[in-house]
């Protein structure tokens, strides 16, 4: 009996194909997790997908999904193409079937995208028209950002699936960094060099003097300045040729450009505009990897952009709950919540409106909680915390709140009378 050969493993190949380490590879620059490094280790150079499966001590399905990781982030590729002569077996998803803090249609959306971007332009990544404006390309890029930015998935455990996040995530900054700049006024063109250029003035020949007895000792006339001619205006013309040639040379132009991103970038920090910055610094990024300075302007200006990004987002879900939108109230809420993790309002925001929404009372408690942490002072706050604990059944430790909001707020009815209650309860 001939047995079958093993289904092929979407994302890495046949069981019995080759995977190689990336030559040259920096691990410290992937910064790769304990599980990571093990499973590489065990690749080495180069080894068959089997081998490293069986020689793990992760089990099968965590191996794959760890593999999967590692060839997310560059880190490892096919040895070598296998053309089967027996129709394939049908394939195993193992991306699907990691387990991650994703429903099922966003780890398949998420996929999908990954997989079709090289085959994408910038307008089809960013779902915008041909001939689309500036606004239209950046609110495209906002509208991404809040599905596929790797912070709104703050604290979740993702798996391979931030390195698929991330690089989406820089595909979309790509994209709108280049339509942004197609939508820029071209630069002023210099005025061309001129081969008829006026003569610079003469001096004016030394007349001759009067016929008489002091003729003869007059001094002689200095020589006139011989007027350029077109020699002179070659040199120039050859001169600004050739400036223009070394202007066009890739590395100039290189240069050039790099340092036209940074002092932008630089600009748009002291403007506040750090969407801007980030975009520049990104940029400046993938095409220089190893410019340390830009790599600490890019930390500071994403910190930046997510400290504003946040507050904003803040500011639209209130604008949403005004206009009776909820649910897109609570989205922004959370995404404000992502993007920092220390913004209290934000936090108190999500619980309060989640809470309301009748939203998993576990993720409930923790923002409201989390508030409290970070603004310990505010009433409302403990007051939230109070109510959500109770409905919990977490008696005592609402009685706790409970009685920190009336020491902040001695006339607070709504606290004191569920302090009351709960005093029947204890007693």
């Amino acid at each position: 009996m001939t047995l079958s050969a093993p289904n092929p493993i979407v994302g890495l190949g046949g069981r019995t194909d080759h995977i190689a380490t990336v030559p040259h590879l920096d691990p410290s620059r992937l910064q790769l997790s304990s599980e990571e490094g093990s499973v590489l280790a065990l690749v080495g150079r180069v080894e068959r997908i089997d081998a490293v499966l069986s020689r793990s001590s992760l089990g099968e399905a965590r191996t794959i999904a760890v593999l999967l990781s590692l060839r997310a982030k560059g880190a490892i590729v096919p040895a070598r193409v296998v053309q089967r002569a027996t129709p394939a077996a049908p394939a195993v998803d193992a991306s699907m079937a990691e387990e991650v803090d994703l429903e099922p249609e966003q780890k398949r959306e998420i996929i999908d995208l990954e997989r079709a971007l090289d085959g994408m332009d910038h307008h089809a990544v960013l779902g915008v028209p041909r001939g689309a404006t500036a606004a239209e390309v950046k609110q495209a890029y906002y509208n991404a950002s809040r599905r596929f930015h790797p912070d709104r998935y703050f604290g979740k455990n993702l798996g391979s699936f931030r390195a698929r996040l991330e690089r989406i995530f820089k595909r979309l900054t790509d994209a709108q960094n280049a339509l942004s700049r197609a939508e820029l006024p071209p630069p002023a063109a210099a005025a061309p060099a001129t081969l008829s250029s006026a003569p610079r003035p003469v001096p004016a020949a030394v007349a001759r003097p009067p016929s008489g007895a002091f003729a003869s000792v007059q001094p002689p006339a200095a020589p006139a300045e011989p007027a350029p001619g077109p020699v002179d205006a070659e040199s120039e013309a050859r001169r600004a040729e050739r400036q223009a040639r070394l202007a066009r040379h890739p590395y100039m132009a290189r240069t050039h450009k790099l340092t036209e991103l940074i002092a932008r970038g630089k600009t748009a920090i002291v403007k506040g505009d750090f969407e801007r910055a980030y975009q520049d610094f990104n940029h400046v990024l993938g095409l220089d990897p190893k410019n340390r300075e830009v790599a600490a302007l890019l930390v500071d200006a994403r910190r930046k952009h997510d400290l504003h990004r946040a507050q904003a987002e803040v500011e639209r879900g209130q604008e949403m709950e005004m206009r009776g939108d909820f649910a897109g109230a609570h989205a922004a809420y959370k995404l404000a919540v992502s993007l920092n993790g220390d913004n209290a309002e934000a936090a108190f925001q999500a619980a309060r409106v989640g809470r309301e929404l009748a939203h998993d009372a576990n993720e409930v408690r923790a923002l409201a909680q989390r508030a409290v942490e970070l603004k310990p002072s505010r009433g409302d706050y403990q007051l939230l915390v109070a109510h959500v604990l109770l409905a919990a059944g977490q008696k005592k430790q609402a009685k706790h709140h409970y009685e920190e909001v009336v020491r902040l707020d001695p006339d607070n009815a709504e606290a004191r009378a569920a302090l009351k209650k709960l005093r029947w309860t204890f007693s």
